[in-house]
């Protein structure tokens, strides 16, 4: 049998649905491989949520976090089950930081106040009939061998409805009721409620004691 004829041979093998040869198949795989990263990246960037933080004021330095109490203004003393919540989440991201629970407001070397408020507000560009800006995945079929998936950011219809939430974090020294340093957390999205205090408690005090002054953005990620 000659060379040409093994060219045909395999050829024909191919045309007629043959099991791929080794590098066509590991030319399968590689594509298999990077649909699903792309997919698990894709994933990923749906997760991450970014939030505005104002911080104002400074932490005295030298200065050990210490023990906190939590502090309510006459208007917050009757906050229910949404305050004792919000109290709840915040303990941990304190912790993180150093701070370390009192065993009563009087024993406290700090108290914290906090405010949070949340609503919903209609998109401006939607109520004009414009589409409007946005992220989005697709996941395409390329043929008998070859998939596409693709995150991008494109103009087209969105939810016209929009989750507001802010959070307003001060700390307080207790001996002398000097606020010591305020921050606010402010983020526009589709995720409220219990999914986002945590992140915007743990935004708050980023890089504390050592808080940035004026405004940034902070990053998170959803569970």
């Amino acid at each position: 049998m000659t060379r040409t004829e093994l060219s045909l041979t395999g050829a024909v093998a191919s045309a007629t649905g043959a099991s791929p040869s080794p590098p066509r198949r590991r030319l399968l795989a590689l594509g298999v491989a990077t649909l699903a990263g792309s997919v698990l990246g894709g994933c990923a960037a749906l997760r991450q949520v970014s939030m505005s933080v104002g911080t104002f004021g400074r932490w005295p330095a030298g200065r050990a976090p210490g023990r906190w109490a939590f502090d309510r203004l006459p208007s917050q003393a009757q906050g229910g089950a949404a305050r004792d919540r919000l109290e709840l989440l915040a303990g941990p991201s304190l912790e993180k930081v150093g701070f370390s629970p009192a065993r009563s407001a009087d024993a406290a070397d700090v108290l914290v106040q906090l405010d949070w408020r949340e609503g919903r507000m209609v998109d401006p560009a939607h109520e004009q009939g414009w589409p409007a800006p946005g992220w989005r995945v697709g996941i395409g079929y390329g043929g008998r061998s070859r998939g596409a998936v693709g995150l991008g950011w494109g103009w087209g219809p969105s939810d016209p409805v929009r989750d507001e939430q802010e959070l307003r974090l001060l700390l307080i020294d207790r001996a002398s009721r000097q606020v010591l340093v305020e921050v606010r957390v402010r983020h526009e999205g589709r995720v409220a409620g219990d999914d986002m205090l945590p992140l915007m408690l743990d935004a708050a005090l980023q890089g504390f004691p050592d808080l940035p002054a004026g405004e940034r953005r902070v990053t998170g990620m959803l569970p």
